[in-house]
């Protein structure tokens, strides 16, 4: 009996060295946008721009995504992952040699453009990562690839907030130098991992706007469920995260530099999360227990924001949202590559980006003109709401199954 509970407890995982490389193209991307977050809104306030114009700017990329990203997703499905990845990092490369040249907000608005529209590789990577990865194991790498995100969030912020002191274009042009490595790492070394189709695709409005997806995926109650979840986390996440310049400058009073302390700082608190805690708090409470306390977790934070006004204060709620926020997306987006077959996969991914997107859209839009006309602390509070609306929807309407424990598999 010992020895079957000895095998059971054995830790299978092997880490696969391709990861190595998605890892890398992850953080390249989230290097440039998490360069782009801290930065945009100052250097918009600089050129006379109001909180709601600067909303509008920041939503671009996002406005991209959202007809990108499924097509993005349907292309790596028949054309396989590789090319996507090196098409997408080409249109990253060119979106940050325009970042550096954007002196206007219509340069800087172009330079959004191309990298919304063909630069993010979000969809492709994840759909990589579940490729390579066993169903039981996703929940940890997806753990780890949010790691990675963090430390984009940690690298981007930092470099974005010192090098602008020199000016606005040094960071952009160094993001580029990186996105040209991390190409090469992908001719190179990243190999595919699904047979390429030579049949001819033809592109419908579905295409763009996945609407036939939709309706196949919300049929059934548990991935509708989970798709709902996850735009309700990305709304009441990027509602504060989009807007963290505007409302540290009108609520905190706070420089681009300080700013950028807070981003590194969420990072540097995900990345722990996310590459030492995850794996031991889910094999100790299970997946629908520590997304409950994640969710907890942001819920106090917008509420703790909405009574700071101090610089140095808001570092301790922070500590709260990077860690819900560390937690709980590696957790639903573990849910969503597994309630679909392998071939479905980057369709899922990419129906769930473009709602992801959608929320990205609204967010900034809604949070620059909360700033403008209402009190700042409007925002943490309407994030405080829409987190709490998905713990009702968590308790109510979802049935998560935790990791397998030994008593659960014996009672199998």
């Amino acid at each position: 009996m010992k020895n079957n509970e000895t095998q059971n407890n054995t830790d299978d995982f092997v880490f696969d060295k391709r990861l190595y490389i998605i890892f890398l193209i992850s953080f390249t991307e989230v290097l440039g946008f998490s360069m782009v977050l801290p930065l945009i809104p100052f250097l918009g306030l600089e050129l006379g721009l109001t909180y709601s114009q600067i909303g509008l700017i920041i939503s671009v990329f996002s406005i991209c995504q959202l007809f990108a990203s499924p097509i993005t997703g349907k292309l790596s499905d028949h054309f396989g992952r590789k090319p996507l990845f090196i098409l997408s990092q080409i249109s990253t490369f060119i979106g940050f040699i325009f970042l550096g040249f954007a002196t206007t907000a219509i340069l800087l608005i172009v330079a959004r453009l191309i990298d919304g529209l063909l630069g993010s590789n979000m969809t492709v990577s994840q759909a990589y990562i579940s490729d390579i990865t066993a169903p039981k194991h996703r929940t940890r790498v997806y753990g780890y690839s949010s790691g990675v995100f963090g430390a984009g969030l940690i690298f981007g912020p930092f470099i974005g907030g010192i090098l602008s002191t020199i000016n606005y274009s040094v960071p952009m042009f160094f993001a580029a130098a990186i996105t040209m490595i991390s190409i090469a790492l992908v001719i190179l070394f990243l190999p595919e991992t699904i047979p390429k189709k030579t049949d001819k695709i033809s592109f419908s409005l579905n295409d763009v706007i996945p609407v036939n997806d939709v309706r196949h995926f919300v049929t059934t109650h548990k991935i509708r469920n989970t798709l709902l979840m996850f735009f309700i986390y990305t709304i009441a996440f990027f509602l504060f995260i989009s807007n963290i310049s505007l409302l540290g400058a009108a609520q905190f009073h706070v420089t681009a530099e300080q700013v950028s302390f807070y981003m590194v700082w969420i990072g540097v608190i995900r990345v722990g999360v996310q590459t030492v805690l995850i794996a031991r708090i889910l094999r100790f409470l299970g997946e629908k227990r520590v997304l409950v306390t994640g969710i907890f977790s942001m819920i106090i934070s917008m509420v703790v924001l909405v009574f700071s006004a101090e610089y140095l204060f808001v570092f301790v709620p922070l500590v709260f949202l990077a860690y819900g926020t560390g937690v709980s997306r590696p957790i639903l987006t573990s849910k969503l590559a597994n309630s679909v077959t392998q071939k479905e996969t980057g369709a899922i991914l990419g129906v769930n980006n473009s709602l992801t997107s959608v929320a990205q859209i609204i967010a900034p839009i809604l949070g620059g003109f909360i700033i403008e006309y209402l009190p700042s602390q409007t925002l943490p509070l309407l994030s405080a709401i829409i987190f709490t609306l998905l713990i009702l929807f968590l308790r109510n309407r979802t049935s998560l199954t935790p990791i397998p424990t030994v008593s659960s598999q014996q009672q199998h």
